[in-house]
C-alpha cells in the first residue's frame, strides 16, 4: 500500500493552501476548456505544493509521494465531479434507480474547502440497489437491469478522451464494488457479490471505459449500511458500489482505508439480534428471580442479571434510536449455539449492541480521502455479528490483484504472542494475535483455550479453531474473534480493544452460552 508522507501541520496547510488557491482561476474556466488542460494546470501547481510537503520530511523517495498526493489535490479541483454527480441523480430519477451519489474529497483540504467556493474533490462514489437487476443467487443482468446500469456506465466513461496523454497509473480509476445481505454462506455471498461487480465492469468497459482503469471486488455481506433484520434493511445492504477516483494511489488509499473501517460495524452481518431472540419476558423474570433465590455462591450472577437490565434500561434512554434496542420490560434473551460448558461469571444478553466498542474514535489519517456517511452510530457486538470475508480488488483486463505495497511491521504488542486473563475463576487465551501496522492486517489466524477451574486443576481445553476480524480507529483496534465450531466451543466469541501506542488491552468481552442462553462476562487480557 502506498503510504503519503505525514507532514508538520504548518507546512501541509500551506501546501494545500497553495494548491487549492492557485487553481480558483482554473477551476471557473473548466466547463469552457478542455478537461486535460485544466487536469495539468491543476495538477502542476498541486504537485508544488505537493514536493513541499515531502520536502519537509527529507528524502528523494518522500518528496516523490509528495508531488503524487499534490497533483491529485491540483487535478481533483480541476475536475468538478459535481457536475458528474448532478447527471447521475438525473440519470438515477428518469430510470427509477435508489442510488446515493456523493463526491469524495481529501481530508487535509477540508478546512480550506470552507473558506472557497471552488470543489476539490479527487472523486466520486455512486451506490446502486441492486433491486431487480439480478435474479436471486445469479450475476447475470435482467433485460431491464443491463439497460439502466449501461445509462450509469455511459456517464463514467464520458469525458475520458484525455486520458490518453496521461501515463496509466496517473489515469482515472473506476472500482466495482459489489455487496449483499446477511443471507446465505459468507463465502458464497463473497464469490456471488465479486461475479456481480464484475459484470458490472463489463458494462463499463462496453460503454468505453478502458479495461486496464477498471477494478472490481466482492465485499460480500461484510459491509452493511443497514440492519439484516429487516427486508428494507438487506435491500439497501444489496448494492453496487462504483467509485471513480483520480489516478491509481489514490485507488489503493480507497481501498485499503475500506478494508479496516470500523464504520461498517455499526449493523451486525448476522440477523441472530433478532431472529435468535426466542426466550420471552417471562422466561427472563423467572431467571432473575431464580437468581436472586439461588444459593449465595449465585448472588454475584443475580447481582449481574439485574445490573444487565440497569445499564439497558440507561442506554436505551439516551440512544433511543437503536435498532435492537427492546424496553427492559420487553427484554429476550439472545439463544446461542454451544455447550456451555465453562461459567465465566457474566450477565444474560438481550441486546447485540455494545458500549465497549462505541469508544472507537474513527480513524483520521493526514492525507485521505473522506466519505460523510455513516457519521456517529451505535456499534454492534460480536454477538450480532459474523466472520466478515471479502474478496482481492482485481483489474478486469487481467484479474490481477491491484498492487499494494504494505511493510511487515506490527502494531506495538500485536506480534504474534498470545493474551491470557482469568475471568471468573477460568484463565481464557487467545493467540496469536499478530496485526501489521498497514490496514491492520491480521497475519495469523487465532485459536482459542482455555483452563477450567485452573486454582483447582491445570488441565487445558483442546485449542479452538478461531477467525479474527480487525477494525482501525484513531488510537484503539477492535479485535474481534469468532470460534469455528460454535456448537462445539465454550465461548462464542470475544471483543478486544487494544491501544495502538501502548500495545496494551484497554478493554473486552466475552459472550458464551450458557442454557443456551447468551451471557457476556468483562476480558482485559494481558500478553504472555
Amino acid at each position: 500500500m502506498i503510504r503519503m508522507p505525514i507532514a508538520r501541520p504548518t507546512a501541509l496547510a500551506m501546501a494545500i493552501t497553495v494548491s487549492v488557491t492557485g487553481c480558483a482561476t482554473i477551476d471557473k474556466k473548466v466547463a469552457e476548456s478542455d478537461s486535460w488542460v485544466s487536469c495539468v494546470g491543476g495538477g502542476l501547481l498541486g504537485a508544488v505544493a505537493g514536493a513541499a510537503i515531502g520536502a519537509t520530511q527529507g528524502g528523494s523517495d518522500k518528496v516523490l509521494l509528495g508531488t503524487i498526493a499534490g497533483a491529485a489535490v491540483g487535478c481533483g479541483g480541476g475536475l468538478l465531479y459535481k457536475n458528474r454527480v448532478d447527471r447521475l441523480q438525473k440519470i438515477a430519477k428518469e430510470e427509477g434507480l435508489k442510488m446515493q451519489v456523493r463526491e469524495l474529497q481529501l481530508a487535509t483540504a477540508q478546512e480550506q474547502q470552507k473558506q472557497r467556493e471552488e470543489s476539490t474533490s479527487v472523486g466520486l462514489e455512486a451506490s446502486v440497489e441492486y433491486a431487480q437487476m439480478f435474479p436471486v443467487g445469479s450475476a447475470n443482468l435482467t433485460t431491464e437491469g443491463y439497460r439502466k446500469m449501461t445509462r450509469v456506465a455511459q456517464e463514467f466513461a464520458s469525458k475520458r478522451e484525455d486520458q490518453s496523454k496521461l501515463p496509466e497509473n496517473q489515469r482515472r480509476k473506476v472500482l466495482v464494488v459489489g455487496h449483499t445481505d446477511s443471507a446465505g454462506a459468507a463465502q458464497f455471498n463473497q464469490r456471488l457479490s465479486e461475479e456481480r461487480a464484475r459484470a458490472m465492469g463489463q458494462i463499463l468497459a462496453a460503454a468505453g471505459v478502458p479495461r486496464s482503469d477498471i477494478y472490481y471486488q466482492g465485499a460480500g455481506s461484510s459491509r452493511p449500511i443497514a440492519n439484516n433484520d429487516s427486508e428494507d434493511g438487506r435491500a439497501q445492504n444489496r448494492r453496487v458500489e462504483l467509485v471513480e477516483v483520480q489516478n491509481e494511489a489514490l485507488l489503493v488509499k480507497r481501498v485499503s482505508e475500506e478494508r479496516a473501517s470500523p464504520k461498517y460495524l455499526a449493523h451486525g452481518t448476522g440477523t441472530a439480534s433478532k431472529a435468535a431472540r426466542a426466550t420471552t419476558t417471562s422466561s427472563v423474570t423467572k431467571k432473575v428471580a431464580k437468581a436472586k433465590t439461588a444459593p449465595a455462591k449465585s448472588a454475584s450472577v443475580a447481582e449481574s442479571t439485574t445490573t444487565a437490565a440497569a445499564l439497558i434500561k440507561d442506554k436505551q434512554a439516551n440512544q433511543p434510536h437503536l435498532d435492537n434496542a427492546l424496553p427492559v420490560s420487553e427484554s429476550v434473551a439472545i439463544k446461542l449455539a454451544g455447550k456451555g460448558t465453562i461459567d465465566f461469571g457474566g450477565h444474560l444478553v438481550t441486546d447485540s449492541s455494545s458500549p465497549l466498542t462505541g469508544s472507537i474514535a474513527p480513524k483520521t489519517p493526514t492525507f485521505s480521502i473522506i466519505s460523510p456517511a455513516y457519521a456517529s452510530a451505535p456499534i454492534s457486538s460480536c454477538i450480532g455479528d459474523l466472520p466478515r470475508v471479502e474478496g482481492q480488488v482485481k483489474n478486469l483486463e487481467n484479474d490481477q490483484p491491484l498492487v499494494e505495497h504494505s511493510t511487515e511491521e506490527y502494531f506495538p504488542g500485536l506480534n504474534g504472542k498470545p493474551w491470557v486473563a482469568a475471568v471468573n475463576g477460568h484463565v481464557a487465551s487467545v493467540g496469536p494475535v499478530a496485526v501489521l501496522r498497514d490496514e491492520a492486517k491480521v497475519v495469523k489466524q487465532p485459536a482459542m483455550q482455555f483452563i477450567p477451574d485452573y486454582k483447582n486443576s491445570k488441565k487445558q481445553t483442546a485449542k479452538i479453531e478461531s477467525v479474527a476480524n480487525t477494525y482501525e480507529g484513531e488510537t484503539q483496534i477492535l479485535y474481534r474473534v469468532f470460534a469455528v465450531n460454535q456448537a462445539t466451543s465454550p465461548v462464542s466469541c470475544m471483543d478486544v480493544v487494544f491501544d495502538k501506542r501502548s500495545g496494551s488491552a484497554v478493554a473486552g468481552e466475552i459472550y458464551y452460552p450458557k442454557q443456551s442462553d447468551a451471557y457476556v462476562a468483562q476480558y482485559l487480557p494481558m500478553r504472555r
